[in-house]
């Protein structure tokens, strides 16, 4: 199962104001830690999810607008990160990564629990990392089975407010069951074309494309979006695992010259034609935006 180690630092604006965990307050007030009403997965009419897959979080702390993800801080050469990158559960992306069978009980049937404490997965033993009170925010991104990457929907939340004390634990709104949307569901959109330098192919793994964007809503009605993340293989073209329908930004990185293109694309439904030339203004579209 591919991770995508950057999907929530993309997301996210601004720098942080801090490069470690203990560059930032904890709030006891949190009592045990933060918690998010969400249990998981279901089928489109509700009953058990068609498809297997796993649910990672990403812990943000600082702000929104200014965010620092822990666990993202990690170099893997050097094996140094994060005073507690040995709590990640993926070091250099997630802060736990849970998989779940296809037709199996919902994947947090109780709700997704964050507090201070968390086991030491490198040394053994646990570490007292104050998570959960100095969490800002949760971002949960969903991946399909592998087998089953191109069919569904890649969805993902935010929750960024933990307002209510219960059970020793501070939570945030209510977010629910997730039903999961198959590209051929209404509702859907989806992004290919042809991927170019001066006409030719681009060497495998030259091109990264991601896209966030898309909205739909959980059983609770709380606010969902999408993300796509495909890396150029060295053929012609390309094409996004399928998203919510609605606006889109779409970032083309090449790695060779390091130049990266923004493109926004509005009430984007069903299957979309967007064309990529890495040789060109804009990679073929001027009116997006450039950096490098």
């Amino acid at each position: 199962m591919t991770v995508v180690t950057a999907a929530a630092a993309l997301a996210l604006p601004g720098t942080a104001r801090a490069a470690d965990t203990v560059g930032y307050p904890a709030a006891p007030s949190r009592g045990n830690g933060v918690a998010v009403p969400f249990e998981g997965f279901v089928g489109g009419g509700g009953g058990p999810a068609p498809v297997g897959g796993a649910v990672g979080v990403d812990l943000v702390l600082g702000s929104t607008a200014q965010p620092y993800l822990p666990c993202q801080h990690y170099d893997q050469r050097s094996r140094t990160g994060d005073t507690f990158v040995n709590a990640c559960q993926e070091r250099g992306s997630y802060a736990t990564f849970t998989r779940f069978p296809a037709g199996g009980a919902l994947v947090f049937p109780h709700g997704y629990f964050l507090g201070d404490t968390q086991p030491d997965l490198v040394r053994g033993g646990t570490v007292n990392t104050g998570w959960g009170a100095r969490a800002a925010a949760l971002s949960f991104e969903f991946y399909p089975e592998p087998g089953r990457d191109a069919e569904f929907v890649h969805s993902r939340f935010y929750v960024d407010r933990f307002t209510r004390h219960a059970n020793g634990w501070t939570y945030s709104a209510d977010v629910g069951r997730i039903p999961l949307r198959a590209r051929t569901d209404p509702g859907t959109a989806h992004f290919g074309g042809r991927l170019t330098v001066g006409g030719r192919p681009p060497a495998p793994g030259r091109v990264s494309i991601t896209v966030f964007g898309g909205s739909a809503r959980s059983s609770s009605g709380y606010p969902l979006s999408s993300f796509a993340a495909s890396t150029g293989t060295g053929a012609p073209s390309w094409t996004s695992t399928p998203l919510y329908a609605g606006s889109h930004r779409i970032t083309v990185v090449d790695t060779t010259t390091r130049r990266q293109c923004v493109l926004d694309r509005l009430d984007v439904r069903g299957d979309t034609t967007v064309d990529f030339d890495l040789a060109l203004p804009g990679f073929g579209h001027p009116e997006g935006s450039c950096t490098g």
